[in-house]
């Protein structure tokens, strides 16, 4: 059994009677003593499922402050050792997933050891105590000064009340250890202090503490009286001022040289009453429209509350816009602005029905994830026209004060609203669409976190009283769809992550790209350029060539910018008036107005080699493949791995070298071939970070081609994870890999077989002509990948693929493969 962390100097831990296991619920900022009442309110997770699993009859529970850690969801080490069992007075459900709860604290406890974590807390506890204290002198003078010291904290201090020190003079006979509990309950200390508090076991020691801590506390209240008296005095010093001035308007009306600013105020007092807001807030801003009538125009306090005024009045607190929710509309409305994009669309239109068939927006926040230029901004404007609906972007890319949200207070030069508040001004209603733009590149200083400022914003439950720091009227934001916009997830907050519901979009295929240039990049572009659509036309071989031999995305916008270019030299030629009537523009004309090809598919040229594979990955921006190269070299049998690695990747790289080893009998690789050669390994495009588990397979085949001096096929992909068992493991970002494969002209594609499912989202057109083998282990891989034996001692023998599909059949009939 564990030891208790502290002990008393002059005490030890007593062992009393307590259940074999208690359920443990953390407190975040409070600390509850024996003897203690504390009422909170339960919201997280964790502690609901406690309280909903308690049998009717169980009201004892411990209770454990949290030192550290997150607060929504605490480790067993972030709890302190010693807490307290208490008793359930009450608990009062608030909601479906909230309650409010009173406890009652009966004795010290000590934490010896976390039985379970899930679904709550729950733990093996002893409880412990202190020896009885004799009744002495030196006791009663040490409880006579704390209790004293209190008596001059209360009167000093407004925080406290004579009702703490009446029931604490009530208890003073139930001894030194139920006075120093009390007493502690009752002093506004530090959590940490309030903690060492209940470890300390000893109750001499705990009063002397609260003696140290009390002087120090009324230090600070005589220092706040004094800050009062002055504050004060500067107050009647003030409204004396104000009764002078209302004098002098007096006068100046009956001299008739009253100040325009009354009339002023006036107006502004008309316009305020007929603000839908409630009395409370109404007489706030009654009071700085009195203010400003009493101010000089030329003081600088009148242009604050001016500005502050004109901010609110242009709220729209009530103005919004008809929803259109004629799904038929809204679907071709989305078609003829996107193409593709289905099950996008199909997620938009279901949101739109159910809020047809409920009459409220109140609902999940939608989030769009993926590469740039695959149309996310684009599609929220899109979505925003089929619902009738205002549409308002606003992006938060670098932005690193969190006051950019929630706005300045008022009293600061220069003070306005947050992005949000100016952005319903701008638009004039309160239900608009909002495009909150990258919202995985917000960033955080010292001026504080956006991005906790937006978890109130995109909280359904929560955005209904948003409070802007300038305004500072809580402003109703439920009526207003949101939607956000994101390159990656990883770089999100978790909290903020899960209150938006995630809409992956994939890039676009070859077809679907060229049917986007025909439909809307070509149009839109001879628009922009002066030119008619009859002068210019681009055949759909043009556009094929384009995307293939210019661009390498997962969007559409390096394309409009290689189309751009060719109507750009095209306008010149008609502003110069060459005489020419049309333009057609196909694949031998790309070289003249776009020069030399950027990138080259030269895999069906290419010959298979050694220590050569090609792997698929997946990136913000789509797919990519990915060479794996290994060259070897006379040694001690180090491995050397270069190209800027994440720690998982060269974690992959020793877990494939390992296998290969340990295989190398079946690949009839000599074993001296590894203890008498170095073996170096690098991933090309060394300027950018690349990690990830997915490159195993690829790594493991390119280790026994180097070794078994084997080449591998050039027009076969790879992507899978592997174990030090051999198995190969599913991996994500399998359309995006597969799109990428079928750009390169690869023929085959290897697969884990834990993927077999994710190929049905990948389009047909992608999927033709390519080959797919799902492996489960690396040794499927390397049959298809690595060139069979024979054909590699048979050097005068031209490789034939038919030729080693038969051998490797021949050689599988005549010897089975054992696993």
């Amino acid at each position: 059994m564990a030891q208790p962390t502290r002990k008393a100097n002059s005490q030890e831990w007593i062992d009393l009677e307590v259940p074999n296991r208690l359920p443990i619920i953390p407190l975040v900022s409070s600390v509850l003593f024996p003897g203690g009442v504390l009422s909170l309110q339960v919201g997280i997770d964790r502690n609901v499922r406690l309280l909903k699993s308690l049998p009717e009859d169980q009201n004892l529970i411990a209770a454990f402050c949290q030192k550290s850690g997150d607060k929504e969801n605490p480790r067993p080490e972030d709890l302190s050792q010693i807490g307290v069992l208490a008793a359930i007075v009450q608990r009062l459900p608030l909601s479906s997933d909230r309650y409010q709860l009173f406890l009652q604290g009966r004795q010290r406890v000590e934490l010896v050891q976390m039985l379970q974590n899930e679904p709550y807390f729950e733990g093996m506890l002893r409880e412990v105590a202190p020896r009885p204290i004799p009744k002495s002198a030196k006791t009663d003078h040490l409880m006579n000064k704390a209790m004293s010291l209190f008596e001059k904290l209360v009167e000093s201090d407004s925080k406290y009340s004579n009702e703490l020190l009446n029931i604490l003079r009530m208890n003073v006979s139930e001894g030194p250890d139920a006075f120093a509990d009390l007493l502690s309950s009752f002093v506004n200390s530090p959590l940490e202090e309030k903690q060492l508090l209940l470890e300390t076991v000893n109750p001499i020691e705990r009063i002397e503490l609260l003696v140290d801590w009390i002087q120090r506390d009324l230090g600070k209240a005589t220092v706040d009286r004094e800050l009062q008296r002055q504050i004060q005095t500067s107050i009647d010093r003030r409204e004396r001022e104000n009764y002078l001035r209302e004098q002098l308007r007096v006068i100046q009306d009956e001299l008739g040289e009253s100040n325009p600013g009354d009339r002023e105020a006036d107006n502004y007092r008309e316009r305020v009453e007929a603000l839908p807001l409630t009395d409370d807030y109404k007489q706030q801003l009654r009071r700085e429209v009195n203010r400003l009538g009493q101010l000089s125009p030329s003081s600088s306090d009148y242009a604050v509350l001016r500005g502050h005024l004109d901010t609110v009045l242009q709220v729209p607190w009530t103005q919004k816009t008809e929803d259109r929710l004629d799904l038929q509309k809204a679907e071709e409305s989305l078609n003829e602005k996107h193409h593709a994009l289905d099950k996008v669309k199909e997620r938009v239109l279901e949101f739109l029905a159910v809020m047809k068939l409920k009459g409220d927006l109140k609902g999940p926040i939608l989030c769009f994830v993926g590469p740039p230029g695959v149309g996310k901004t684009s599609l929220g404007a899109a979505i925003a026209e089929a619902l009738g609906r205002k549409f308002v972007r606003m992006a938060v890319g670098g932005v690193t004060d969190e006051s950019e949200i929630r706005g300045h207070r008022k009293t600061y030069i220069g003070a306005m609203p947050g992005k949000l508040i100016q952005s319903y001004i701008q638009i004039g209603v309160n239900n608009p669409l909002i495009m909150i733009d990258e919202i995985d590149k917000v960033g955080k200083d010292y001026r504080g976190d956006p991005a906790s400022a937006l978890l109130e914003v995109l909280d359904p439950r929560q955005n209904h009283a948003f409070v802007d720091r300038y305004l500072e009227i809580p402003y109703d934001l439920s009526h207003t769809l949101f939607i956000c916009t994101a390159n990656v997830l990883d770089t999100i907050p978790t909290p903020l992550r899960d209150r938006m519901e995630v809409i992956r979009l994939s890039g676009y295929t070859e077809t679907e790209k060229v049917q986007i240039a025909k439909k809307h990049l070509i149009p839109e572009l001879l628009e922009n350029h002066g030119l008619k659509k009859d002068q210019v036309t681009v055949s759909d071989d043009a556009i094929l060539a384009t995307i293939r031999d210019y661009t390498a995305e997962a969007g559409v916008r390096n394309m409009e910018r290689k189309l751009a270019t060719v109507m750009r030299k095209i306008a010149r030629k008609v502003a110069a008036g060459d005489g020419q009537a049309t333009y057609a523009v196909d694949v031998k004309d790309l070289e003249a107005y776009l020069g030399l090809p950027s990138f080259e598919h030269e895999f069906a040229e290419r010959h298979p080699e050694i220590g050569v594979t090609t792997g698929l990955a997946w990136t913000q921006f789509g797919g990519e493949i990915m060479f794996i190269e290994a060259t070897r070299m006379n040694g001690s049998g180090r491995t050397t791995v270069t190209g800027q690695l994440g720690d998982v990747m060269r974690e992959s790289v020793t877990a494939a070298y390992s296998y290969v080893r340990s295989k190398a009998g079946d690949l009839e690789i000599e074993d001296r071939m590894f203890s008498e050669h170095d073996i170096h390994i690098h991933f090309p495009a060394g300027a950018i970070p690349k990690d990830g588990p997915s490159a195993g397979v690829a790594i493991a085949t390119c280790i026994a081609s180097v070794m078994g001096e084997r080449p591998v096929r050039h027009d076969v992909a790879m992507t899978g994870e592997i174990t030090l068992r051999g198995k190969v493991l599913s991996v994500g970002g399998i359309k995006e890999k597969v799109m990428a494969a079928q750009r390169a002209n690869i023929k085959t594609v290897v697969l884990p077989e834990g993927n077999r499912k994710d190929l049905t989202e990948v389009p047909d057109e992608v999927k033709e002509g390519l080959n797919f083998i799902f492996a489960e282990r690396v040794e499927d891989v390397w049959k298809e990948a690595l060139i069979p034996l024979f054909v590699v001692r048979t050097r005068d023998r031209k490789y034939d693929e038919a030729e080693y599909r038969a051998e490797r059949q021949k050689n599988e009939r005549e010897r089975p493969e054992q696993r």
